[in-house]
């Protein structure tokens, strides 16, 4: 079944790379969170346009990794970005698009 949701960032929320590693400002609460490994090129195609086919379609023609594994990943990653504040809740289009 396709995941047509798409995931969008938090406005106000801020990266950068800070001595090699990914750095992004919650507006929320002004918490600084890591972004190590897998988690920046996901955090890249994060632009709220994207659906999270799209993004796990990305990251496969980027990356190898057992079938079934990128799309696991993405997904447990975008929860924790959720949690912490740093993207609003995923939510299908309203059109079912």
């Amino acid at each position: 079944m396709a995941d047509l949701r798409v995931p969008a960032r938090v406005l106000g929320s801020v990266d950068a790379d800070v001595d090699g590693q990914r750095v992004v400002l919650s507006p929320k609460d002004f918490a600084y969170f890591g972004i190590n490994g897998s988690g920046a090129p996901v955090w890249d195609l994060i632009d709220g346009s994207r659906t999270v086919d799209d993004i796990v379609a990305a990251l496969e023609g980027e990356y190898v990794a057992p079938e079934g594994t990128i799309r696991t990943e993405a997904l447990a990653f975008l929860d924790a970005l959720i949690a912490a504040g740093l993207v609003a809740p995923l939510v299908a289009p309203a059109d079912g698009a």
